[in-house]
């Protein structure tokens, strides 16, 4: 197959540091490659990959020219068999409301990126089935599920001895239970170390009030951080902690993946696909909401470091893309929805 993989226009892919959707953009145009098909990614400056070339129309961009960008590719887009949109705005719509035949899928990598259908059939895909579940009922928007997976080669299996101390690995942002990380902290007296994105679409004054409580409290804050060091945090940490607030949903969660593969439990508030992923007591813990964190936190310091191991590799990048391929095909054949 001929394919063209669509990434936002944010960040390169793979992403230098902050960018879960770049990252998933990458691996799948990577796998398509690698089992042989003839695969584009259009992607901003700095995209770079082995098995698939890159059209790059333009820089990396807060504000995501993803219109610029459309643009510039429209006119190839009949040479294409299967389109995978993981864009922002779906742009490529437009094409598919002038040239009825195109094939169009697009992955739905936020709550609720659009509100009403872009076209009567524009076959979504979703990360979980919880985020499927939540679309169905918002927008009455029907999706197939293909969860995400992660290189896993890429995420070494961590020490057996860990340090004292728990990790947070997210935006800086209120949804995401920054300052609730901070407050676990405090309360169960471990250490703490906070990474994440807290430039580009984190509220600064939300992250002052975020770096000036981890000073108070003695947890270390890093701010964003690349692969490598992200991956010696994890290997060395206790815990990954995800205290996610209402009304946010987690689609997925790549971090939860990449902490398991390095061997260390995630404990997570249920929003969203955490239950998915997170086998309680086994590979960490799911808390009903964040004032359970601490009375679960033990239950996912107990999980075994292979166990967690074993789970992530249940998530490869490459059965990730059978999915897709394998529903590219159906499409070719004639299937939408």
């Amino acid at each position: 197959m001929k394919i063209l993989v669509i990434s936002t226009q944010i960040f390169p892919s793979p992403p230098p540091t902050y960018g879960g959707l770049e990252l998933v953009t990458y691996n799948l145009a990577e796998c398509f490659g690698m089992m042989g098909h003839d695969v584009y990614l259009l992607a901003p400056d700095g995209s770079k990959g082995e098995h698939f070339k890159v059209i790059t129309p333009c820089k990396p961009a807060l504000y995501n020219p993803e219109e610029i960008a459309y643009e510039s590719i429209k006119p190839a887009l009949r040479d294409f068999d299967v389109i995978s949109d993981h864009s922002w705005v779906g742009h490529v719509y437009l094409a598919k409301k002038e040239w009825p035949k195109l094939q169009v899928q697009h992955t739905m990598h936020g709550p609720l990126p659009f509100t009403t259908k872009p076209v009567e059939k524009p076959c979504l895909v979703a990360a979980s089935q919880a985020h499927a579940t939540y679309l169905k009922k918002a927008a009455d928007f029907d999706c197939q599920v293909i969860r995400h997976g992660i290189d896993v080669s890429r995420h070494p299996y961590g020490q057996e001895q860990r340090e004292d101390f728990l990790l947070y690995l997210a935006r800086i942002a209120e949804e995401k239970g920054a300052l609730e990380f901070i407050d676990l902290c405090r309360k169960t007296g471990m250490k703490g170390i906070m990474a994440g994105e807290d430039t580009f679409i984190s509220s600064p004054g939300y992250v002052r009030k975020v770096v000036t409580e981890c000073e108070k409290a003695g947890i270390r804050y890093l701010g964003p951080i690349g692969h490598d060091y992200k991956v010696e945090l994890l290997q060395r940490a206790r815990c990954l902690v995800s205290p996610l607030l209402p009304p946010y949903i987690e689609v997925f969660g790549l971090a939860t993946l990449e902490a398991m593969a390095c061997g260390t439990p995630v404990l997570s508030t249920d929003r969203g696909a955490a239950k998915e992923l997170i086998v309680h007591g086994v590979t960490g813990a799911v808390a009903r909401d964040v004032d359970c964190l601490e009375e679960n936190l033990q239950v996912a310091l107990n999980c075994k470091p292979e166990d967690c191991r074993a789970r992530a590799e249940e998530f490869p990048r490459e059965k990730m893309a059978k999915g897709y391929l394998e529903l590219f095909q159906r499409m070719i054949d004639g299937y939408s929805w």
